[in-house]
């Protein structure tokens, strides 16, 4: 494995400059319509920087030094301070911070620092930054003490391995690479980096080798695709001799990608081959059983009993082919007191393989108390769904998961609540787990209770099942995806089996487990033998909101 140095540079805070000036150079918008009992503060005057370049290690010290190393004065950078709804409401240069809070609405908010504008490309033009999300809570003071720009334009350079700059014409060989729609060329010994701006999370890079070996007169030309390019990386392209187990020789790639503490050499494959990567299937899983995390879910006063618990389970089930480094939870929320009282326990985003808090404080929210090391993780967000209920509005929560080979996935699950969550709508499996998987026993009761309170216009249902194909739904007189407010065909056979049908669903604000019970089909399924089925239940009401539940049953 190879080594690099690698540069931080913390930077000391600048002496307080006078309130009258900050209030010269900064844009503060807070309106003047906004609830004044709703302000807060938020303290940047002891925020220190640190910025993480790839040149040579430099100590804590001036700006001189810093910039005679290649590195941007910090102090010219700009710090922006923007709402959730994208407006800017600070911005200002950091060596002209304010020295005394910012007044601000309760609420997230986005702070964000650059060192300038990225290029699509050019030559040595990387620019640094750092992103973090604030809370500003009503009343109370919100400090930022730190924060790590690194580098967010893509890093390359092209290099060739000393037998080939022997045998290559330099006059003659070039590589272009581009990362479209934008592109630029290496002549042979080009010892500068270009630096691209992502258009996407990953990107793509196309390189294209023209090469003539001296005394030749034609040149040849090879290409190659490195996938899975993203910001912060250095892709270190180098152009050598491969030799196979037959003796023969051909030109190859390969292509290190470093990443300020870690690097991760991809393979090189003969032949100007693409590098390998990891498929998508290697990436970690983040799933709610039973349930599409694309769609919000909606919390409503059925799903808890008389003394206020909640009767259901939000469970969500993180898998990894290798063991976890990071599990981060990011919640946001259109409630402010939501957020504070959530963040009085443990910050908004906490990264749960090395937490900040305590095991109990994670216990009592439903996260593992060490989810570091782990290759399969459960959160329980129903032990927050009390909290949840009790503060009207939506509640986010992204969850992303790294796995020690640096493959990550991120997913997020949203949960309304209140008077504004939407349809109100819920679907439950009475005296069961709606999010569970159960065995089809002889015993085994299906009732299920669906409250549309706008009423229900559509009621959907789709049958998944590697047992039940099409074609034996079929043979019985069904199909795998059925309306049961206009059944056509299928109404005897559907009500034979415990769904009801057309008025007795069209209009309705609830149907109970009596109406709607399905215990009768176990037999039928018992009989199919072993695997999995599934009733997806979509309901949708005359204010076209949707409500989703899925019954996942299971024959052993």
């Amino acid at each position: 494995m190879k080594s690099i140095f690698r540069t931080i540079i913390t930077l000391s805070v600048a002496a307080l400059v006078s309130t009258a000036c900050n209030k010269d150079k900064a844009q503060y918008n807070i309106g003047p319509d906004n609830d004044r009992d709703n302000i807060g503060y938020l303290s940047l005057g002891g925020l220190e920087a640190t910025v993480m370049t790839d040149t040579e290690n430099i100590s804590s010290g001036t700006t001189a030094a810093a910039t005679r190393a290649g590195v941007p004065d910090i102090d010219t950078f700009t710090v922006t301070l923007t709402d959730q709804s994208g407006q800017t409401v600070a911005e200002f240069l950091y060596g002209e911070r304010p020295s005394s809070p910012i007044e601000l609405p309760g609420g997230v908010y986005t702070l964000t620092m650059s060192s300038g504008t990225m290029p699509a490309v050019d030559w040595e033009t990387p620019v640094y930054g750092a992103s973090r999300e604030v809370i500003v809570t009503r009343k109370q003071t919100t400090t930022v003490n730190d924060i790590v720009c690194k580098l967010t334009n893509i890093k390359v350079t092209v290099d060739y391995s000393a037998d080939l700059i022997d045998q290559f014409d330099a006059e003659h060989t070039s590589m272009s690479v581009s990362l479209q729609p934008n592109s630029t060329t290496f002549a042979m010994g080009e010892t500068r980096a270009a630096y691209f701006t992502p258009a996407n999370a990953e990107n793509t890079l196309h390189l294209v080798l023209s090469c003539r070996y001296k005394g030749q007169d034609s040149n040849i030309d090879m290409t190659a695709d490195i996938h899975g390019v993203k910001a912060s990386q250095w892709r270190k392209i180098n152009v050598v001799i491969q030799h196979s187990s037959d003796g023969t020789a051909l030109i190859g790639i390969t292509c290190d990608t470093w990443t300020y503490d870690e690097e991760i050499v991809f393979d090189s494959a003969s032949y100007m081959c693409e590098p390998t990567i990891s498929d998508d299937d290697d990436l970690p899983t983040i799933v709610w059983p039973g349930h599409d995390l694309a769609e919000p879910f909606e919390l409503t006063d059925e799903m808890f009993d008389a003394d206020g618990v909640f009767t259901g389970s939000i469970n969500i089930d993180i898998e990894a082919e290798s063991p976890l480094k990071s599990l981060t939870v990011s919640l946001s929320s259109d409630n402010a007191d939501f957020l504070s009282e959530y963040s009085s326990m443990i910050p908004a985003t906490e990264d749960l393989c090395n937490p900040n808090v305590s095991k109990s404080i994670l216990q009592l929210l439903g996260y593992p108390a060490s989810a570091a090391g782990q290759s399969s993780v459960r959160l329980r967000f129903g032990a927050q769904a009390a909290l949840m209920h009790t503060y009207e509005g939506t509640h986010a929560y992204t969850v992303t998961a790294t796995d020690d080979k640096g493959r990550t996935a991120s997913a997020t699950l949203t949960v309304k609540a209140g008077s504004g969550s939407g349809s109100g709508s819920s679907i439950v499996w009475v005296g069961h787990d709606i999010s569970q998987r159960y065995e089809i026993t002889d015993d085994l009761q299906v009732g299920i209770r669906v409250s549309v309170p706008a009423g229900i216009k559509d009621f959907y249902v789709d049958i998944i099942s590697d047992v039940l194909t099409p074609e034996e739904l079929t043979k019985v007189g069904l199909t795998d995806h059925l309306n049961l407010v206009t059944p056509g065909q299928f109404k005897d056979q559907l009500e034979g089996l415990g769904f009801p049908t057309e008025d007795a669903v069209y209009g309705q604000t609830l149907i109970d487990e009596n109406t709607l019970n399905i215990s009768s089909f176990m037999s039928l399924l018992k009989i199919t033998g072993q695997g999995t089925t599934d009733f997806r239940l979509t309901v949708i009401d005359f204010n076209d909101q949707k409500c989703v539940g899925t019954i996942m049953l299971e024959v052993k």
